[in-house]
Order: structure tokens, then sequence, then C-alpha cells
């Protein structure tokens, strides 16, 4: 929903989804400190990668967010245009 609301920004799909990455990445952080380390479940442990953050969060899978964000953007042009038939202005990859 975060990343479709990024739409309204009139920001190009490769700002979308960077800004998409920023948020992705926060909400894998918060969600990681409280299911892995508050209540210690340990669902995913990034602590041997490069780059990582209290093991929650990694500078490898925030790039790959970067890339998977693309789809969920893509996703949301196609489900805004089929379901609620809005009109727009075509995406624009670049600024």
């Amino acid at each position: 929903m975060l990343i479709g609301l990024l739409k309204y920004t009139r920001r190009s799909v490769l700002e979308q989804m960077l800004m998409a990455c920023v948020i992705i990445t926060a909400l894998e952080l918060a969600c990681g400190l409280i299911v892995n380390v508050w209540l210690g479940m340990e669902v995913w442990d990034y602590s041997h990668e490069p780059w990582n953050l209290m093991g929650q969060i990694c500078a490898n899978a925030s790039a790959i967010w970067v890339y998977l964000s693309f789809v969920g953007i893509y996703a949301n042009e196609l489900a805004r245009r089929g379901m609620f038939k809005e009109q727009g202005e075509p995406m624009r990859i670049l600024p």
C-alpha cells in the first residue's frame, strides 16, 4: 500500500524504486527488531552479511529491494488501471 502511494509523488519510476527501497528496509528493520530481537523468534539473521545493522537489515538485501520494488510499482499501476479504471500519464522510468 505504501509503495502504491508513491505514485502520487509524481516522481519517476527509478525515484519511486529508491523511495520504496527505503520504506521496505525500514519496515524490515522494525519487524526484525520486534520479531527477532524482542520476541526472540530468530526468523532471519543478516549478521554474517557485510554492512548489516544488528543482523536485521543489510546492504545486499536493500539493493535487492530496489529491483523487486519495480514489480510492486508495476503491479500497482496495472491494478489501478484494471480494477479502478484509472487513467493517467505513462510511467516515466527516468526523471
